[in-house]
């Protein structure tokens, strides 16, 4: 009995491979693999075009964002030279400012000493003579008025 079920299982083992290699199990076997690959591939490939359009998208999205800081950095950055300039200006007319009152001073300083310098040299004569011609431009003011004053009464 033992060799009746050997030489049976033996004959179904055989029968079994018979029929897996003339039934087309191994066709099917690599059609099956073959469509597994198939499907891999096309996720690998879905998979790619994703990450393709994310990074495309991350780009478009990353330029977008630099295009918008280049733009406030340039807003910021002219507003501070408008800034500088108006202050610049502002500085260069008070400097302007400060030098005229300068000149202006020199001058009043520089007519001081020549003043001082003329009353030494004529021994104080200059200023009594300026002085006195005040004086007569006065007197002659006076002069025509009291002759106004006169005519006008006749």
């Amino acid at each position: 009995m033992s060799r009746s079920r050997s030489s049976q299982a033996s004959s179904v083992t055989t029968h079994n491979i018979n029929n897996v290699l003339d039934g087309g199990a191994i066709k099917n076997s690599f059609d099956f693999a073959s469509g597994i690959a198939d499907e891999a591939f096309d996720s690998v490939d879905n998979a790619v075009d994703v990450s393709r359009d994310v990074a495309n998208n991350a780009l478009d999205k990353n330029t977008d964002l630099a295009r918008l800081a280049l733009d406030a950095n340039a807003n910021v950055i002219g507003e501070a030279l408008d800034n500088f300039a108006t202050q610049n200006n502002r500085s260069l007319d008070a400097l302007a400012g400060l030098q005229g009152t300068q000149a202006t001073n020199n001058f009043k300083l520089l007519e001081g000493i020549q003043k001082t310098i003329r009353n030494d040299n004529s021994g104080g004569a200059t200023e009594v003579l300026e002085n006195q011609k005040y004086l007569y431009l006065v007197l002659a003011a006076l002069l025509i008025v009291f002759l106004f004053l006169i005519n006008r009464g006749k």
